[in-house]
């Protein structure tokens, strides 16, 4: 199990507009990939210090940017056409850029887990955050706000 250490972070709404497909709308979804997703993600900001020890063994300071390297194996890909307002898209020098790693995860506060999926597209310069989705709206749904710290533990 690979664990991130951060906390709730406010975006910048962009996620809201990108529609995310359900598993009816994907060949290679997981069963328990939801029929429909909330729109936008929760983000949650990585510390310095709060990346799973498989980023130490690299050279370097950790950076999400590393998963672009497969460094965690993702439980499936969403490429990215299959995204409605995607506004990725692949490059010469990035041929996968836009297309999403999804891992499946829990988000852990204080003694709750929340079951949820991780999605990060190739390319994304969102910086040192991880978007968290799900079927419902989990800020209103486990009243989670900024600041609060958590852990996001990528399920295999």
């Amino acid at each position: 199990m690979h664990i991130f250490k951060g906390e709730i972070s406010s975006g910048i709404g962009k996620h809201t507009e990108l529609y995310v497909p359900g598993y009816n709308q994907l060949v290679k979804a997981p069963e328990n990939w939801p029929e429909k997703l909330h729109p936008g993600s929760l983000n949650v900001r990585i510390s310095s210090t709060g990346y799973p020890s498989i980023f130490s063994e690299r050279e370097g300071a950790p950076s999400i940017f590393t998963l672009d390297e497969g460094i965690i194996p993702c439980a499936f890909e969403i490429p990215y056409d299959s995204f409605g307002n995607n506004a990725l898209r692949p490059t010469a020098q990035m041929p996968k850029r836009g297309t999403a790693q999804v891992w499946r995860s829990t988000l852990a506060i204080v003694e709750q887990e929340i079951d949820c999926w991780v999605l990060r597209r190739y390319g994304s310069m969102v910086g040192e955050v991880l978007e968290v989705v799900s079927h419902v709206h989990l800020r209103t749904a486990y009243e989670l706000q900024d600041g609060q710290r958590v852990q996001l533990r990528f399920v295999h």
